[in-house]
């Protein structure tokens, strides 16, 4: 196979860089390019890649002599560092030369790297930056590269390219023209326009490319799988296609059509073939027919007009990944036990929390609702009040009423304190408490409360209500009021929500965190004692400092760059949670965790507004000092909104892994599937096959194993297809078709590109997910190790499918990785659901 490790200093060479991996991969396929520059793996793993490589790529920019004159061993010249590596290993080094870069000789070189000296160089400018690109990527299919994956037959589509004269010949008849510009733009020239060229002209473009759009017809023979084990389809693909955007060719330096329509149609065919077996090969072949029946367009701006395909059965595993997988599970299985489905093994459930040994009798209760009432409309200084009720199911809440039923409702003989609180913005002026504590008892409702406020500023808000039994969290639901200069006065509709079972469950704590633009609001909830009152805090007291710092150091130390023993590491790692600790949480709450701490047996944080790691609190005072909150009981978070279930769904297992998967991604998914017993098959390395899955509710528990990209836009994970990204939950999260399912949804991503701040942006993917129906969501807070990373997700589900509640699994699985005191993974992880939720 092709493969090619490109090396480049960050920023300094990146566009050249990230147009020879575009072209590259649209050459060679999406394996074929390793850039340790945009993959974060571990030297071990960097270095199987370069020594399996056909050739090192190194593009030598402005900062290449500054860094090769630094100190030896310099860690800045990583470039440097490479190469001289790749001399060791007999691999060839080609140089790229970035704009007026000098060309080293062996005299400019340090002895290990004078070898660079006779190498062969390519010069790519930046003006005429994408025909120089598309030169060498033909260079180097000619000169190190035999074998293809364009062998056969080739249909060029970049036919030419020149620099822009006063006097230019025409372009050859029904070819499109692109131009370059000197920043590096395209500009598409439209069709059968002749061009008048000025000074002007010449001094803004650099280069013209002419791109074949006529049809093209090939026949394509290429094996699809199939859903019985070693078994395949042979196909012969007639594909009947055109460039429709021809900048796209010359940006992707696409100079034979036929290797990404390959690859479109291998990506577009096999999730289909491998729903059906052998002996179904009449409906695979109608299935494959239906989805090529109309226009679809590939990579490179190339359309796929029409494609008639024709299937054999073939024979033999052509799934090396699987055999891959299956060879490699004792690496990561010390202890494997087999998932063996819902209530396997476990111990009975008894619907009802009670203390060892209280006495305290629970008999079933109707379903009960939470409801809210507002005015929709208020004038600007009248005063209106919120009222909420608590509603046994089938009694009168006013109309347009909806319900949803809910079984295994309990209550103590003795009636369960339900606390009500709510959260108004500024612009509505609390005149009262935000907080009622109602006793619910058998067989009867409680009294209304009432919540009043004075409308202050005109704008529509939002007010929260939620319910809690000391600090487990039951329901919650939202009105929404208009305040206008003026306006009417106009009622409004009761919004409703079903309560679980309203019952505290013994040492369930809770710290709600809200910020509502101005102002932070902290509320610790328990059932051990008081009811404390919030906390409010000014928005000048910000966690950004505290968290970046924190951040920055764990970062360090999850690369592997520690400058300390193992002893200080430790130490490191501690002052950084007792900071977070003194400067994030207030000290009225502190004194309150200490009062509740002796008997909490989980703690989750209810927030919506998540840019602190809370996995990192170290709490301290000058008598106590119990370790890591995570230490010391299970740590979840909720999300508001979030589907309320005690289930979670380890059914139906699906793996996300992408053509650039980290280095042991496929031991780490053949471990998981050997705990869940799941049947091999082919992982999921496609966006739009992930979001068909996840809309249709046909989503059982989804493993990533996969590289997770923040930038100032946010999180992505490039799959085949586009960049799968939070906001394509959208409409799940309205439609919540996870429901059902409720499963469980792992990103484990071991890397974290750009300059964003990691920790603010995982949140989308909890948020999404959560909203859309999920049980439970577990992801990385910054970049973590590829092998830490694994052990953590093994160790994490095998507790839960042996029948641990998901906070207890998360404990498990930090504990099974504080073995190695240089490695701060085990508090990398944030978990979000019901604690006490366990496999359904």
């Amino acid at each position: 196979m092709v493969g090619f490790f490109l090396s480049c200093h960050r920023d300094d060479d990146s566009f050249v860089a990230r147009l020879i991996d575009d072209a590259l991969t649209a050459r060679f396929g999406s394996a074929s390019v390793f850039h340790p520059e945009a993959e974060a793996e571990a030297d071990a793993g960097r270095l199987r890649r370069l020594a399996k490589s056909t050739a090192m790529i190194a593009v030598i920019g402005s900062r290449w002599r500054a860094s090769v004159d630094g100190p030896a061993g310099d860690p800045s010249d990583a470039v440097g560092q490479e190469v001289e590596t790749a001399f060791a290993l007999d691999v060839p080094v080609v140089g790229v030369l970035v704009d007026d870069a000098e060309q080293p000789t062996e005299a400019d070189l340090p002895p290990a790297l004078r070898p660079l000296g006779d190498a062969r160089f390519w010069r790519v400018r930046l003006p005429s930056a994408y025909s120089d690109n598309r030169r060498l990527v033909d260079d180097l299919a000619t000169i190190l590269v035999t074998d293809t994956a364009a062998a056969g037959r080739s249909v060029p589509v970049l036919l030419d390219d020149a620099p822009v004269r006063l006097a230019m010949p025409p372009p050859a008849p029904g070819a499109a023209v692109v131009y370059s510009t000197r920043t590096g733009d395209l500009e598409v020239a439209e069709a059968a326009t002749p061009r008048l060229w000025s000074p002007g002209d010449v001094a803004r473009y650099s280069t013209r490319y002419e791109v074949d759009t006529d049809e093209h017809r090939v026949v394509l023979h290429v094996p699809l799988p199939s859903r019985d084990f070693g078994r395949h389809f042979r196909a012969s693909i007639a594909a009947v296609f055109r460039v429709t955007d021809p900048a796209q060719v010359v940006r992707r330096a696409v100079s034979d059509a036929v290797p990404p329509v390959r690859a479109f149609l291998l990506d577009t065919c096999r999730p289909i073939t491998r729903q059906f077996g052998v002996s179904e090969i009449g409906d695979a072949a109608a299935a494959v027919r239906e989805l090529l029946d109309s226009d679809l367009l590939a990579p490179g701006g190339i359309t796929l007009r029409s494609a008639r395909t024709r299937l054999e059965p073939g024979t033999g595993d052509t799934d090396r990944g699987a055999r891959w997988e299956r060879a490699s599970v004792g690496a990561f299985s010390r202890r494997v036990h087999r998932y063996r489905g819902p209530g396997a093994g476990r111990r009975p459930s008894t619907g009802a929390w009670s203390r060892p040994g209280s006495g305290v009798g629970v008999r079933p209760q109707p379903t009960r609702l939470l409801v809210a009432r507002a005015p929709s409309q208020v004038p600007v200084g009248q005063d209106l009040s919120v009222d909420v009720r608590l509603v046994t199911k089938g009694r009168r809440v006013g109309p347009g009423a909806v319900t949803a039923q809910l079984t295994n409702l309990v209550v103590a003989d003795a009636g369960t304190p339900v606390t009500v609180t709510v959260h108004a913005p500024a612009g509505l002026h609390a005149e009262g408490p935000l907080q009622q504590t109602v006793l619910v008892r058998p067989g009867e409702d409680p009294a209304p409360v009432r919540f009043g406020f004075g409308a202050r500023t005109p704008g529509l808000h939002r007010v929260d209500v939620t319910a809690w039994a000391g600090g487990t969290f039951l329901a919650e639901v939202s009105v929404e009021v208009s305040v206008a200069t003026g306006g009417p006065f106009r009622d409004g509709l009761p919004r409703r929500a079903s309560l679980p079972a309203p019952r505290a469950r013994p040492g369930e704590v809770t710290m709600e965190v809200r910020f509502d633009g101005t102002r932070y609001t902290f509320q610790l909830r328990s059932d051990a004692g008081a009811l404390f009152a919030p906390v409010v805090e000014s928005v000048t007291n910000t966690p950004n400092a505290a968290v970046e710092n924190a951040i920055r150091e764990l970062q360090q130390l999850a690369r592997g760059g520690s400058r300390y023993s193992a002893a200080m590491t430790r130490q490191l790692i501690r002052s950084a949670g007792i900071q977070l600790w003194s400067e994030l949480v207030p000290g009225e709450i502190q004194d309150q965790f200490w009062q509740v701490g002796a008997t909490m047996s989980a703690f989750t944080i209810a927030t919506d507004y998540d840019v602190v790691p809370w996995e990192l609190l170290y709490p301290l005072s000058a008598e106590r000092d119990a370790g890591f909150l995570v230490e010391q009981v299970p740590v979840v978070r909720r999300t508001y909104g979030q589907h309320a279930t005690s289930k979670i769904g380890l059914g139906n297992p699906r793996f996300v892994v992408p053509a650039k998967a980290p280095t042991g991604a496929h031991e780490e998914v053949a471990a998981i599937r050997a705990i869940l017993g799941a049947a091999d098959g082919d992982p999921i390395t496609r966006a739009d096959e992930l979001l068909d899955l996840i809309n249709s509710g046909s989503l059982g528990a989804t493993h990533f194993a996969c590289h997770n990209t923040f930038s100032a836009d946010g999180s992505s994970i490039d799959l085949d297809g586009g960049p799968f990204r939070p906001a394509l939950l959208a409409e799940a999260s309205i439609r919540k078709p996870l429901r059902g399912a409720v499963p469980l949804v792992f990103i484990n991503a071991c890397r974290s590109a750009g300059v964003a701040p990691t920790y603010t942006r995982m949140l989308g993917w909890a948020q999404q997910f959560m909203a859309s129906g999920a049980g439970a969501f577990v992801g990385t807070l910054w970049a973590v190790r590829s092998e830490s990373s694994a052990r953590f997700a093994t160790a994490f589900y095998q507790s839960l499918a042996e029948g641990a509640t998901l906070g207890a699994a998360a404990l498990a699985a930090r504990t099974e990785q504080q073995d190695d005191p240089l490695d701060p993974t085990w508090l990398a992880y944030a978990v979000y659901g019901d604690p006490f939720a366990t496999a359904a």
